[in-house]
């Protein structure tokens, strides 16, 4: 989709590989849409990489889950933006783009705490705090990350509960044969099974 479409007075970003996407990723998105009142919440799947080295499925099936995942939620859209891109994905890369095409809106960038801890290994980190607020997922029962120290940074905290569903942990289960009902949306599950993703 063309980013110039998001014409809306806040949009929320969620990146990462989303491989797969879970309800987890789901919760947190609708969860920051409701409490900070966000017009739309772009998924956006990473393409190449700069810090995990492996990738278990490919950028044209990751978007299509994120695609048939947020499917039903006229607040969730999809973007391609990084999948097309032809070189390493960067968060401020995506950011300034959006940015760009949006200059009188508001970006929030949803992110989980741990994330959120390590923002100063970020590339261009400095630059990037100037043009988003992070939206700060719990990934402990507890929050108990530590706010890095950078100026200009805005943050939030989503008041929503842990959330303890990871990708690694749905792959598990594929390749063990157990139960991901609950985990993933339905219409994800029949498509990993029927592209035989993940050893299911």
């Amino acid at each position: 989709m063309g980013t110039d479409r998001y014409v809306n007075k806040k949009i929320g970003i969620i990146g990462g590989t989303f491989d797969p996407v879970h309800t987890g990723h789901l919760i947190v998105a609708e969860k920051a849409r409701e409490s900070f009142r966000l017009d739309r919440v772009l998924f956006i799947p990473a393409g190449i990489l700069p810090h995990k080295k492996k990738v278990f499925a490919s950028s044209v099936h990751r978007l299509a889950m994120v695609e048939i995942a947020v499917r039903g939620n006229r607040f969730f859209e999809v973007s391609d933006i990084e999948t097309k891109r032809k070189k390493i994905s960067y968060a401020f890369d995506t950011v300034s783009l959006i940015k760009r095409q949006n200059p009188d809106k508001e970006i929030f960038f949803i992110i989980g705490e741990d994330a959120f801890s390590d923002l100063t290994t970020w590339h261009r980190y400095r630059e990037l705090v100037k043009k988003t607020v992070f939206l700060v997922a719990p990934r402990e029962q507890e929050l108990s990350c530590e706010i890095p120290d950078i100026p200009f940074l805005r943050y939030r905290f989503i008041d929503m509960p842990f959330i303890g569903i990871s990708s690694s942990y749905v792959r598990n289960c594929f390749l063990n044969g157990k139960t991901v009902k609950y985990l993933v949306p339905d219409k994800v599950i029949a498509y990993i099974r029927r592209n035989s993703l993940y050893g299911a």
